[in-house]
């Protein structure tokens, strides 16, 4: 008689559980979208980022750097409550922003990519140009 312990394996129930946490996990949001980057990079980066708030709105929390640089911690709003039992729009798009010492966006990192209204990106359907 084998007196090995062997791993339990886990029931049919409990894998189909975890696999469609993995599905959720993955399909709710996304960091790295490289489509989605290169369009908030390339309207962002150059601009003063004062009027990247006018714009786009308040940044949640900012953290000045030694060498007069600015690292803020940017979300978009979530928008208006449609017609119904639906509840606020709840896609975001939160974003890390690098300005220089002069007060120019120096580069962007999207932290979290909600699908958008009619795309895969909330980030990109707010920072391709209109």
């Amino acid at each position: 008689m084998d007196r090995t312990p062997h791993a339990a394996l886990p029931s049919p129930l409990a894998l189909a559980a975890w696999l469609a946490v993995v599905a959720l996990a993955g399909c709710g949001t996304f960091k790295n979208n490289e489509e989605s980057q290169a369009v908030a990079s390339k309207r962002l980066v150059g601009t003063p980022v004062g009027n990247f708030f006018d714009e786009f709105g308040r940044y949640r929390s900012r953290s000045e750097q030694p060498d007069g640089s600015v690292i803020y911690n940017w979300e978009s709003a979530m928008g208006p409550a449609p017609p119904g039992p639906h509840g606020p729009d709840e896609r975001i798009c939160r974003m890390r922003v690098f300005a220089d010492k002069r007060g120019r966006i120096e580069s962007v990192s999207i932290l979290l990519d909600d699908p958008g209204r009619v795309s895969a990106s909330r980030c990109r359907e707010l920072f391709t140009p209109k």
